[in-house]
């Protein structure tokens, strides 16, 4: 993976920041006010749209997508990259981090955009973490400015061995299987699971996807990548599939709706996997950005995620530490990435649930959202999302020890 390694150059310092309020210990929370229900089910139409789009119907893999990338990407070894990332005004300015991507200018400058949540194929599958063949990180954009939702939502692939990524844009099949329409959601954290694609929607609940009906309008002679074609089949009896110049499209398979919108919240997303112990089952992890009290970060049995029938109930929950959290994630202990909003240097906070032990925290980047384990290498991965060169990356620090 090209761009793990070490940090190779001094980060420049900044000023020291803590979140505020203070953290504070854990404490159990209350799983029995979460519950999601699987709704507006769209499996069928998913393979039938598939069908109806794809040459001959046929499977488009992952590896494929990846090998058809299109956009480059930037590490830290490329001295502008870094530079700007961590100089005055840069999003990782006094943060030590361990490896970093930048965008192209296009992405890194694009305010109609906006990066919120991350995931990968160490997420997808255990041992080497690969799906077909090919390590990459996923991450999800919601088109407006921060704090928005307009109607789009798209994930980009980052193939780590060739620096390359892709855009794919989310859709909704209709009821007959036979066209699409976009999706709107914040997208504030995602899993990749298997072949599935979990995506957080705030209140809304979580929206699922599933890669296996991955659809390709480029070299598809019943597709355009025109980008004034609009999104969705097009009039007439030879219409064409659109997406607005996207090349992939991916169509929801469903959603777990949250049936408790007016207490509870789906903001962001990982994944627990230990790889120490083979029957360890994977865990979803769900946290709540609150802004005036500590919300909650709960646990998920992954064979209750991907059931895709009935209603489902978390296994356990915990106060969070701390408000304003972007991510969470859990192995050993707990780890949060926080802030209040705006364009000031945010915190990752590390906190034990039991015990009462004080957290700690340390410097995170400017406008960081969800995590992402990068087991293979114990990293701890996220992304900024505000525009502008400097300010919008992908990058990962060294997991720090439990308290």
């Amino acid at each position: 993976m090209a761009v793990l390694g070490t940090l190779i150059a001094a980060v420049p310092a900044a000023p020291a920041t803590a979140p505020h309020p203070a953290p504070v210990p854990m404490q159990p929370g209350t799983p029995e006010t979460f519950a999601l229900r699987w709704g507006n089910d769209r499996q069928t139409q998913a393979r039938m749209l598939r069908e109806a789009v794809n040459p001959n119907g046929t499977r488009v893999t992952m590896g494929s997508m990846l090998d058809a990338a299109n956009r480059n990407a930037r590490t830290q070894n490329n001295a502008g990259c870094r530079n700007r990332a961590t100089g005055s005004g840069g999003a990782l300015q006094g943060v030590p981090f361990a490896a970093l991507y930048c965008l192209n200018s296009q992405d890194t400058t694009d305010d109609d955009w906006t990066p919120q949540g991350i995931s990968g194929t160490e997420d997808a599958q255990p041992g080497a973490g690969t799906v077909d063949r090919h390590k990459a990180i996923v991450f999800s954009w919601h088109e407006g400015p921060p704090g928005g939702s307009g109607m789009g939502t798209r994930l980009s692939f980052l193939d780590t061995a060739t620096n390359r990524y892709i855009h794919v844009l989310l859709v909704e099949p209709n009821e007959a299987g036979n066209d699409y329409a976009e999706v709107s959601a914040h997208a504030g954290g995602i899993v990749w699971y298997q072949n599935y694609i979990f995506v957080a929607d705030n209140q809304r609940g979580i929206h699922v996807y599933d890669t296996t009906n991955l659809l390709q309008l480029a070299r598809n002679p019943k597709g355009s990548t025109s980008p004034q074609c609009p999104t969705g089949r097009q009039p007439g009896p030879n219409g064409r599939y659109c997406g607005r110049g996207y090349d992939y499209l991916l169509p929801e398979i469903g959603r777990w709706n949250n049936p408790n919108s007016s207490t509870t919240r789906y903001d962001s997303m990982s994944l627990e996997r230990n790889p120490d112990d083979p029957n360890f089952a994977p865990v979803f992890i769900t946290s709540e950005y609150r802004t005036s009290r500590v919300g909650q970060v709960v646990r998920w049995n992954n064979t209750d995620m991907t059931s895709f029938r009935n209603t489902i109930h978390p296994v356990r929950a915990w106060m969070q530490p701390v408000r304003y959290v972007q991510g969470a994630f859990s192995r050993s202990c707990y780890y949060f990435n926080t802030g209040g909003g705006g364009s000031g240097n945010r915190d990752l906070v590390i906190a034990n649930a039991t015990g009462n032990r004080t957290p700690r925290s340390q410097i995170g980047g400017r406008g960081l959202q969800d995590l992402y384990w990068l087991r293979s290498v114990n990293q701890l991965w996220t992304l900024t999302e505000h525009a502008g060169e400097g300010n919008r990356v992908l990058y990962g620090v060294t997991r720090p020890a439990c308290p």
